[in-house]
């Protein structure tokens, strides 16, 4: 999708995402699951066009903010007690899955989730279910075939019996055929060795440099701070910390607890202390 063309042809504007102020919004998100509290008054931005990454250690509500943006989380008997969530003017709260991806906002959700009793061919098919048209859904199969040309090797072939890494390139190119304005990734690249994460990270880089926009939750945080311009910490459902992504790579907090960095003890021989950004954190 070119980044002039914000929205696939087939898909009408709707009046509300013309309004001023684009790209998506969290704004005090409150979600539970039954008396338990998962997400505490979560606000973020992700504007049009960029990458913005979520970071966060296990159980941090990462993935419940993925559900609450895009409609899944009544699948997971999860509810949203308050808040909101917008995209382009548009409020989302409240609209059941495929009424977001009509929107253009589609979800690769954790773990690899094919149809691995059916073929490639007929996993992307599923993926173009919300889009109207022949011409706009082969246009879709041949940009994520091109994207992921094994694919168009293993079309028909059963999706349980590809690699792990190739299940994660149907995952996303499944939610490519949507043709979304906004693609929300979970761990994208767990369980995967350095070369296929790296290879991951090149196609999520050239999908953001087409023109749509990525809302990245990653544990590896060093992949996911190369490709963002913005990022969020969460932590235990709240987000204590944020800025723009260099900034937080250079952190101290973050690199002693997401990228596995330890300073020189002060005073160590030719060492000096580095200074260090001041970035925006959060109260409850």
């Amino acid at each position: 999708m070119a980044a002039d063309d914000p929205l696939p042809p087939d898909r009408p504007v709707p009046e509300t995402e013309t309004s001023e102020g684009g790209g998506l919004r969290v704004r005090d998100l409150r979600v539970s699951y039954g008396p338990v509290q998962a997400l505490n008054g979560v606000s973020l931005e992700v504007p049009q066009g960029s990458v913005v990454a979520v970071l966060g250690s296990n159980g941090a509500g990462k993935s419940t903010l993925l559900r609450a943006i895009s409609g899944t989380l009544r699948f997971h008997r999860g509810s949203v007690p308050s808040g909101s969530v917008e995209y382009a003017g548009a409020r989302l709260s409240g609209l059941d899955a495929p009424a977001v991806v009509a929107r253009g906002i589609t979800q690769v959700p954790e773990g690899r989730r094919v149809f691995g009793r059916m073929t490639v061919a007929e996993n992307l098919r599923a993926g173009t279910l919300g889009v109207r048209g022949r011409k706009a859904a082969a246009a879709a199969r041949e940009h994520v075939l091109e994207l992921f040309p094994v694919l168009a090797e293993r079309a028909g072939q059963r999706a349980g019996l590809l690699s792990g890494g190739e299940q994660q390139m149907l995952a996303i190119g499944r939610a490519l055929m949507a043709r979304p304005r906004v693609l929300l990734l979970d761990e994208p690249t767990l369980g995967l060795a350095p070369l296929m994460s790296a290879r991951i990270a090149d196609t999520v880089r050239r999908i953001n440099s087409e023109g749509t926009t990525v809302l990245l939750v990653e544990q590896n945080a060093a992949m996911a701070l190369s490709l963002a311009s913005h990022a969020y910490v969460l932590e235990v459902g709240e987000v204590v910390m944020s800025g723009p992504a260099d900034e937080l790579a250079a952190s101290d907090e973050v690199r002693r607890r997401y990228l596995g960095e330890v300073d020189e003890e002060p005073g160590a021989e030719g060492s000096a202390p580095a200074e260090r950004p001041v970035l925006t954190r959060w109260s409850a």
